[in-house]
């Protein structure tokens, strides 16, 4: 009596195991597919998708080594000297522009005029964020998002351009500005010379698979230079 009542605690036991491992089998075939999908969808859009952060990045360490490494003078001095701040320029693209965390102290945003037709962001006061800031307004605002010519600034008066460009996937060159910028550039005075540049994925000539999916061993992307 007692060796068949083991027995069958034994069989119940083993087969609540064999349940159990048949289960978990069953979780983990099902929740496969859908993590291999998050994890290709997040590596996708960071590979396609980062060039905007990394290069801004990349322009913040860039600016302190040239103005107080190479130049041996520290920005503030520099702004003080000249009484005013230096421009990082941007047109079509103001909308990526992630934060002015990403600039150096002294460096201001500023936008060129360019194909999009509505209000732009303003600069903030000499109050910054505080509530005082709300009782000065130094620029044109309106409720229907319409152009304000006042938030643009000559190209002359940047120090750096930002923009997307078409580029060459072969050489991973920048080979073709936007036309606005380049009639901009072809009109001012100064050498301009490339700082950096990073991928950023061309829509328009990918398909929707590689766009939403990382397929490493099938990786069939069209890229522009940020």
């Amino acid at each position: 009596s007692n060796g068949t009542t083991n027995d069958a605690i034994s069989d119940r036991n083993n087969f609540s195991t064999v349940s159990s491992r048949i289960k978990l089998l069953l979780g983990v075939c099902a929740l496969a597919p859908f993590t291999l999908f998050s994890i290709s969808r997040s590596v996708a859009l960071s590979d396609g998708y980062t060039a905007p952060l990394k290069l801004y990045t990349h322009l913040y360490y860039h600016i302190i080594r040239h103005d107080e490494e190479y130049e041996g003078v520290s920005t503030r001095e520099k702004s003080d000297s000249e009484g005013k701040s230096k421009l990082v320029c941007i047109g079509g693209e103001w909308y990526r522009f992630p934060s002015s965390f990403h600039l150096p102290k002294d460096y201001e945003l500023a936008f060129l005029k360019s194909s999009f037709g509505g209000q732009l962001p303003q600069q903030f006061t000499k109050f910054d964020s505080k509530e005082e800031s709300l009782s000065v307004q130094n620029g044109k605002f309106n409720d229907l998002n319409e152009e304000e010519h006042d938030r643009y600034v000559s190209i002359s008066q940047c120090s750096y351009l930002i923009d997307l460009v078409d580029s060459n996937d072969e050489k991973d060159e920048a080979v073709d500005s936007p036309l606005e910028i380049s009639q901009y550039i072809g009109d001012d005075d100064k050498d301009w010379e490339l700082v950096a540049q990073y991928r950023f994925l061309d829509a328009e000539n990918t398909s929707t698979i590689q766009r939403v999916l990382f397929l490493p061993f099938k990786r069939n992307v069209a890229h522009k230079s940020y």
